[in-house]
């Protein structure tokens, strides 16, 4: 799955049974500057215009997940 990836290349430390759970409270290393490179790489991974504001609240795999769903079926 593309977003797993873009989760194993921004936390490279989160184990990948791990990574569906993942969230700013279970992930430490998971700060403003993580948010922003995992938000690029979603990014450049689906080949969308990410827009910071939309995402920018999205603090979790789940979260992150759902977004990329509405976008899909908007798109």
């Amino acid at each position: 799955m593309k977003l797993t990836r873009c989760f194993s290349l921004a936390f490279p430390a989160l184990p990948a049974e791990s990574i569906p759970t993942a969230s700013v409270q279970t992930v430490p290393e998971w700060d403003s500057i993580a948010q922003i490179t995992l938000l690029t790489l979603i990014g450049e991974e689906f080949g969308l215009e990410v827009d910071f504001e939309e995402f920018g609240d999205a603090a979790s795999f789940e979260a992150l997940a759902s977004r990329l769903r509405l976008r899909s079926s908007v798109a």
